[in-house]
């Protein structure tokens, strides 16, 4: 507990004091609760891909047929043929759940199949400076 206040010029003090501590109290939050939603990150991601899965976007378009075709013909005929009615139904059933998220935006794939090129040069690179260091 603090001393008594006996003057105004203490009252202002302890005024400006107790608005520093409150403005580090504060800080502190902001800190902690950054940190709990950087630790949370995998969760948010996996409940994402999760909920990607089990729900389908209800917008039809023709990239969105293509893939139903796709997971119905190919996947559950050809892919799974010879594997029970449970795994026919399921597989084919989050296939197209999936891609009816990712086919509303057809930049996101583009970026994605580019990123996949870039990597894989860029592994190549790696691996053949390795084998001319070895030289």
């Amino acid at each position: 507990m603090t001393k008594q206040i006996s003057s105004y010029k203490e009252l202002l003090e302890e005024k400006a004091r107790l608005k520093l501590l409150l403005a580090e109290q504060e800080m502190l939050i902001k800190e902690d609760w950054h940190l709990i939603k950087e630790d949370l990150r995998p969760f948010t991601i996996a409940g994402s891909t999760l909920r990607n899965l089990l729900t389908r976007k209800a917008t039809t378009s023709a990239m969105q047929l293509g893939v139903n075709l796709f997971a119905d013909g190919f996947v559950k005929k050809v892919l799974l043929g010879n594997t029970g009615w449970i795994t026919k139904m399921v597989i084919p059933f989050f296939i197209k759940n999936f891609a009816s998220h990712i086919t509303d935006e057809p930049e996101k794939i583009i970026h994605k199949i580019r990123n996949l090129f870039k990597r894989n040069k860029k592994e190549e690179g790696a691996t053949q400076e390795t084998g001319m260091d070895a030289v």
